[in-house]
């Protein structure tokens, strides 16, 4: 349904880019969690259709320093119910970020933190 060379990967996971930067349309390798959010929020503000959910996991987003979030190119409309999703995700990042910060996890924790996140990436591909 969904062609990956026209999907935009919105992650701070540097995995996730040595996984699909040569085959997607665009993987966008950012800073940090919130910063995936707020792109994402500003590609959907853009027309770009949302295909993950912006929190999809058990993990509370001060739990994990890692998030991608998978967009399809513009379609030229505005989804609300999108717009609605990320906008809550940015605030509940910034909430539980408000009660206990994200830690600084020793490299080995951190990345079965990214081995996570993109393992729901990776599992999401085939369903597109």
């Amino acid at each position: 349904m969904y062609n990956l060379d026209h999907c935009i990967f919105v992650t701070n996971n540097d995995r996730v880019m040595e996984k699909f930067g040569e085959s997607a349309g665009e993987v966008r390798l950012l800073e940090d969690y919130r910063d995936v959010l707020v792109a994402a929020r500003d590609l959907i503000y853009a027309g770009h259709k949302l295909l993950t959910h912006p929190q999809a996991s058990s993990l509370k987003p001060n739990q994990t320093p890692y998030r991608t979030v998978l967009l399809y190119g513009e379609t030229g409309e505005l989804d609300s119910e999108a717009v609605m999703l990320i906008e809550q995700a940015i605030e509940n990042f910034d909430k539980w970020q408000e009660i206990r910060q994200t830690p600084q996890y020793d490299p080995k924790i951190a990345n079965d933190y990214k081995t996570i996140d993109l393992s729901m990436i990776e599992n999401i591909i085939p369903k597109l």
